[in-house]
C-alpha cells in the first residue's frame, strides 16, 4: 500500500514534467547585487519584526551599524544553494544557525547555512588528517536524512515497586513485564497510554524528496541531453548514488568518465560545472580547492571507478577497482563470513543462497553474552511490479499483463 501511494504521489507531482524542457541553471544576466544602507535598514527592521512576532529577544539583533561588515561579506559570498553570485534577481538573506534564536550576528555564519559550515569544517579536517572531526561533520550532516526520520522516543517506562504495588500493576492494561530485583523490590515495565515525538520528521522527508528530485534532474536534464545514452547502462543506485557502465574508448583506461560518450559538447561544457568537480591541473590548484569543489552543495563526486561490476541490489554489489576487489554487502559482517565474487555469480546463475554469520554482544538478565546470528547473506531479489494506467502498482505474476488487472 505504501509503495502504491508513493507511486501515485510522484505521478501527480511530475505530471507536468517535460523531459525535453530546459531545466538546468542558466546564467543570471541581472546586475550584481550591491547592499545599500536603505535596503539593509529594511532587512534589519524585518528581522526585528519576525523575532517580536515569535517572542524572541531582539535586543542584540543585527543593526544598521553592522552595514559595513555585511556589505563586505556579501562582496565575497555566493548563494549557498546554487553557488551563483548575488544579483538583483537573486537577492541574499541571512540564514540563522539556530532558528529558535533571534537574528543576532553570533547566530549567523555570514550568509552560509548549517550545511556549508559543516562542509567547510569537514574539508579542513580532511586536509589536516583529522579523521575523527571529519567523521563527526559527515554524521552531523547525514543526520538530516537518517536520524531525523527516526522516532527515538521511549514508549515504555520502568518503575521500581514493592510486591503489593507490583501485583496491582498486573491488573493495569498498560502492564508489560516485571523483573524481581530483591525480596520486596520489582522493576515493572509499563506501556504509557500517551507518547510524544520530538524529532523533525518533516525535515527528513524534505531531504529524501529533494534527493530524489536532484537525482532525476541530473539524469534527465543533463545526461539525456548531452550524453549518448545508448552507450550507458544503469547498474545500481541508492538514495544519493548511482553506478553506470560506460561504453567509451576501450584504450582510454577506466578513469575516462564520460569523455567518449558526449554527443552535445557545447551543452556538456556549459553545464558540467554545476555537477562535476573540476579535474585538477597538476601544480595549479591546492588540495583545499579541490575538496571545496568536490564537496560543493548539490554537486557530484566520483565514489569508485573500475573495470567490472555486478550488483544484486542497492548496497549489495561487487566492483573491481584497479587491481583491488570491493564487495559491499549491507547487514553482513565480512570479517566472520568470507564473501567472494563467485558467491554473487552463483546466485545469479543458479540461485545459490550464501549463508552468513554475524556476531554481536547482547545483555539478558544482566548477563552480557556473545550472540551468534545466522542469516541469508546473498539471495535472489524480486523487485518487478506492473504499473497500471492510473499509476498504481500491482504484484508481478508470471503470465499476467497490465490489461489483466481491473481498476474499480
Amino acid at each position: 500500500m505504501a509503495a502504491c501511494a508513493n507511486a501515485i504521489k510522484y505521478a501527480l507531482a511530475y505530471k507536468d514534467f517535460d523531459i525535453n524542457a530546459n531545466y538546468p541553471p542558466v546564467e543570471d544576466k541581472a546586475n550584481k547585487f550591491i547592499l545599500y544602507p536603505s535596503y539593509w535598514k529594511y532587512k534589519v527592521e524585518g528581522y526585528r519584526f519576525q523575532d517580536q512576532i515569535k517572542h524572541r529577544d531582539s535586543s542584540k539583533n543585527v543593526s544598521v551599524n553592522d552595514f559595513d561588515y555585511f556589505k563586505q561579506l556579501l562582496e565575497t559570498s555566493a548563494c549557498a544553494i546554487c553557488g551563483d553570485k548575488f544579483t538583483f534577481n537573486n537577492r541574499p538573506t541571512l540564514d540563522r544557525l539556530n532558528n529558535d534564536l533571534p537574528h543576532t550576528k553570533e547566530n549567523h555564519e555570514g550568509f552560509n547555512p548549517f550545511v556549508m559550515e559543516f562542509i567547510g569544517k569537514r574539508i579542513q579536517a580532511k586536509v589536516e588528517g583529522n579523521k575523527g572531526l571529519e567523521q563527526f561533520c559527515k554524521i552531523s550532516m547525514n543526520s538530516s536524512y537518517g536520524s531525523d526520520g527516526m522516532n527515538t522516543e521511549k514508549y515504555t517506562e520502568i518503575k521500581v515497586m514493592d510486591q503489593k504495588e507490583a501485583l496491582k500493576a498486573h491488573l493495569s492494561n498498560t502492564f508489560m513485564d516485571e523483573q524481581q530485583l530483591g525480596d520486596n523490590s520489582y522493576a515493572v515495565q509499563m506501556n504509557p497510554e500517551t507518547c510524544t515525538c520530538k524529532t523533525p520528521i518533516q525535515e527528513a522527508y524534505f531531504v529524501l524528496d529533494n534527493a530524489k528530485y536532484w537525482y532525476l534532474n541530473f539524469i534527465y536534464n543533463f545526461m539525456h541531453k548531452c550524453l549518448d545514452m545508448n552507450k550507458l547502462h544503469f547498474v545500481e543506485g541508492d538514495t544519493d548514488s548511482a553506478y553506470w557502465a560506460v561504453a567509451g574508448d576501450a584504450n582510454a583506461g577506466y578513469k575516462q568518465q564520460f569523455d567518449y560518450v558526449i554527443k552535445d559538447k557545447q551543452f556538456y561544457d556549459d553545464n558540467a560545472k554545476y555537477y562535476f568537480p573540476k579535474r585538477s591541473l597538476e601544480g595549479t590548484e591546492t588540495i583545499e580547492n579541490d575538496l571545496l569543489d568536490e564537496k560543493k552543495v548539490l554537486g557530484l563526486a566520483i565514489e569508485n571507478e573500475g573495470t567490472e561490476m555486478i550488483a544484486l541490489a542497492p548496497k549489495n554489489y561487487y566492483i573491481k577497482v584497479g587491481e583491488k576487489e570491493k564487495i559491499k554487502l549491507k547487514g553482513v559482517n565480512q570479517k566472520t563470513t568470507k564473501i567472494s565474487k563467485q558467491n554473487i555469480v552463483d546466485n545469479i546463475n543458479d540461485g545459490t543462497i550464501t549463508k552468513a554469520t554475524n556476531m554481536r554482544l547482547g545483555q539478558k538478565n544482566y548477563i552480557m553474552s556473545k550472540i551468534e546470528t545466522q542469516k541469508n547473506g546473498i539471495t535472489g531479489i524480486h523487485t518487478k511490479m506492473i504499473v497500471l494506467k492510473d499509476q498504481s502498482c500491482c504484484p508481478y505474476v508470471y503470465g499476467l499483463k497490465a490489461s489483466d488487472y481491473v481498476i474499480d
